[in-house]
């Protein structure tokens, strides 16, 4: 990604795509399909930036293509997709049927990370999972990296667009871990009041 080369880009007007975030898609325009198949061919990641063809962000994230769900005759794909990169647009180009641009990988600033605050989010995120949230499970045993569970835990709440595209651009993960933590909180205090008032079967005292 920090050639300089062209990078495949695709405005949504109703996605922020977070690293390591998986969703489903639907491509049915002409020139999407065209690009789509390009990336599954050459094996390549395309950028999903928020906004439209005319207005989007400048900062968005790379996707790989994970899963080809179903192809019709007419070329209509349902794929799904997982975020992997952070990238800023530095030129765009419209040279092909589908926006491309010269992008640069962004990473997060050096800094000091925050065990508790790490350790804080996961008992929180834990929390939600047991109270049946329907939220994706991480591999426990597997050593937590700060940086990835700050955008694993933002892409399972319901945030809205602007503060997904607020937390894609920040580049501390303490800042995004403390940003969820407090999302966490709001959210589980309003569950918890929920379960204590119906008693945990579901009446209402």
């Amino acid at each position: 990604m920090n050639d300089l080369t062209e990078f495949p880009l695709f405005p949504l007007d109703n996605v922020v795509l977070l690293p390591f975030r998986r969703i489903p898609l639907h491509i049915f325009e002409e020139r999407y399909k065209q690009m789509i198949n390009m990336c599954m061919d050459e094996e390549i990641e395309f950028g999903i930036v928020w906004g439209n063809d005319d207005t989007f962000q400048e900062v968005g994230s790379a996707a790989l293509i994970t899963d080809l769900i179903s192809r019709l005759p007419d070329g209509r794909m349902k794929i799904v997709i997982q975020g992997t990169r952070r990238f800023r647009i530095l030129e765009r180009f419209d040279i092909h049927p589908y926006i491309t641009g010269i992008v640069e990988e962004i990473d997060d600033e050096p800094e000091v990370p925050d065990p508790d605050l790490s350790n804080r989010v996961q008992d929180l995120y834990r929390e939600a999972l047991k109270l049946s949230l329907g939220w994706f499970e991480p591999k426990k045993e597997e050593e937590v990296n700060p940086s990835e569970l700050s955008f694993v835990v933002a892409g399972s709440l319901s945030l809205s667009l602007p503060e997904q595209q607020a937390v894609l651009e920040m580049r501390s993960a303490n800042e995004r871990l403390q940003t969820v933590s407090k999302i966490l909180e709001d959210v589980l205090q309003g569950v918890r009041e929920v379960k204590r008032r119906t008693g945990g079967n579901g009446n209402l005292e």
